[in-house]
């Protein structure tokens, strides 16, 4: 559902990083992938640690999401992305992370009449996060157990 969401606003996200921010139209398509990467890393984080109030609480506050803890840490982990992935000024960083989480957030909100719970969450995680999880473990697999025959 991430993804789909990120395609759908995709457009609008893109004008938005070149006439706003002032991104390249290269940038800014880089700053969506890595905006989906980061994003679906920290919410499988927090679903892997447990956190699905924490989640489930954003997605529900609709507009007043960017007030949650969980938002913070989100919008602080993207703007890391963005300087590590991009090398991009923490400035910059956080304007883009400003601009387009409180999208994507509103997006998914609004995606859905009523609250989230715990199974919309996995459904809307789902297949996305168990790529992203399945890929990693792979690699550990692979890495460790790699390790154990050298």
């Amino acid at each position: 559902m991430i993804q789909e969401i990120l395609s759908k606003l995709s457009p609008e996200l893109i004008n938005g990083l070149t006439n706003q921010i002032g991104l390249d139209s290269t940038q800014a398509k880089n700053a969506l992938d890595t905006t989906k990467d980061s994003l679906m890393g920290s919410l499988g984080k927090e679903i892997a640690g447990g956190n699905f109030d924490g989640i489930l609480n954003m997605l529900n506050e609709g507009s007043s999401a960017s007030n949650t803890p969980m938002f913070q840490k989100i919008i602080g982990s993207l703007s890391s992305s963005y300087m590590s992935k991009l090398g991009l000024s923490a400035d910059k960083a956080s304007m883009i992370s400003s601009f387009i989480l409180p999208k994507i957030i509103s997006a998914i909100s609004n995606s859905k009449s009523g609250n989230f719970n715990q199974t919309d969450l996995i459904g809307m995680l789902g297949k996305n996060l168990g790529d992203s999880l399945g890929e990693k473990a792979g690699n550990l697999l692979k890495g460790g157990l790699g390790n154990l025959f050298k």
